[in-house]
């Protein structure tokens, strides 16, 4: 079992598309990191004079909507107190904390993609060039090698989002030590437990994709069943009632769950007195994770045994 998986992790580190998608997660990193740079930029002479402008501009407006009677606009609008305080136009800078997630999770789903391909095309390539059925013929034991052919897609999967995590967090702490200096640099659990769940995350969905791979033979095939499950989940979720228990069971909210911590799902058509949207559901990520692990096993159960039974060889 060892050898196999020494073999299948040599093929792993000389894959072009490794180099490829790790460079690809690492400039998305950076890119991301250098457009939201402005959230965190202290505020200057710049903002106090666009917050003036809206200052006034908001006053104007409140004088047009309440003065339209005998009455002063004070009278005319009891409820509605007139702009007064430029701070309440004024931006608030982003902490570290804040600006580092805010980075991680505008490209995160990026990152998975990029490590589902990778998985995918690692075992699917294998059966597109042939190679599957040579290796059958020194390895028959057809579940160990699927077995290390899993672990080493696993292994690529966490290599590029832990690539691009290492990015997006250095990159983000140089941005931020130039823009607000060190003294500002601090960070709550909530980062460092986003980065876990991401790990977890692209572990699953590496998993996922190579056993997915290894049952149908196909990176194509892969592809399209990850594109049209997720693309049908959004479309169920726009469609089914918010308090449908169906909702606890579409993968995309459970993508999202499993990225952010909990997906919160709100009822449009009831509402609070105070005019907001009633919660109808709340996804945890308790739940999330048991749902992913639970189908990856069985899709890894599924793949194997439709790896054992298709006639490769002969």
């Amino acid at each position: 079992m060892s050898a196999l998986v020494r073999a299948e992790l040599l093929r792993l580190v000389s894959r072009r598309l490794l180099i490829v998608v790790l460079v690809g997660v690492a400039g998305l990193a950076a890119l991301v990191a250098a457009l939201s740079a402005d959230d965190v930029r202290p505020l200057g002479a710049q903002d106090y004079r666009s917050a003036q402008l809206l200052l006034e501009s908001e006053r104007q407006f409140w004088e047009q909507e309440c003065a339209n009677g005998p009455e002063t606009p004070e009278e005319m609008c009891p409820d509605w107190e007139a702009p007064t305080d430029i701070q309440d136009f004024l931006r608030t800078p982003q902490g570290f904390g804040l600006y580092t997630e805010g980075v991680v999770t505008t490209a995160l789903p990026v990152a998975l993609l990029a490590a589902a391909i990778l998985a995918a095309s690692l075992v699917g390539g294998e059966f597109s060039s042939g190679n599957i059925a040579t290796q059958l013929l020194f390895t028959p034991a057809r579940l160990a090698l699927m077995a290390s052919k899993l672990l080493a897609a696993m292994l690529g999967g966490l290599l590029v989002v832990v690539t691009y995590l290492g990015t997006t967090l250095g990159l983000s702490a140089i941005m931020f030590l130039y823009l607000r200096g060190a003294a500002d640099m601090t960070a709550d659990v909530g980062l460092a437990a986003m980065s876990g769940r991401a790990v977890v995350l692209a572990l699953l969905i590496a998993v996922m994709a190579a056993a997915l791979a290894m049952g149908t033979g196909s990176t194509l095939i892969t592809s399209a069943v990850f594109a049209v499950v997720l693309l049908g989940s959004w479309m169920l979720f726009d469609v089914t009632p918010a308090t449908s228990i169906l909702q606890f069971f579409l993968p995309s909210n459970i993508l999202f769950a499993m990225m952010v911590g909990i997906q919160e799902i709100y009822d449009y058509e009831s509402w609070n007195p105070d005019g907001t949207p009633v919660l109808a559901a709340v996804i945890r990520y308790e739940w999330a994770l048991a749902y992913s692990v639970i189908g990856t096993a069985l899709l890894v159960v599924v793949s194997a045994w439709s790896f054992r039974r298709r006639d490769i060889v002969g």
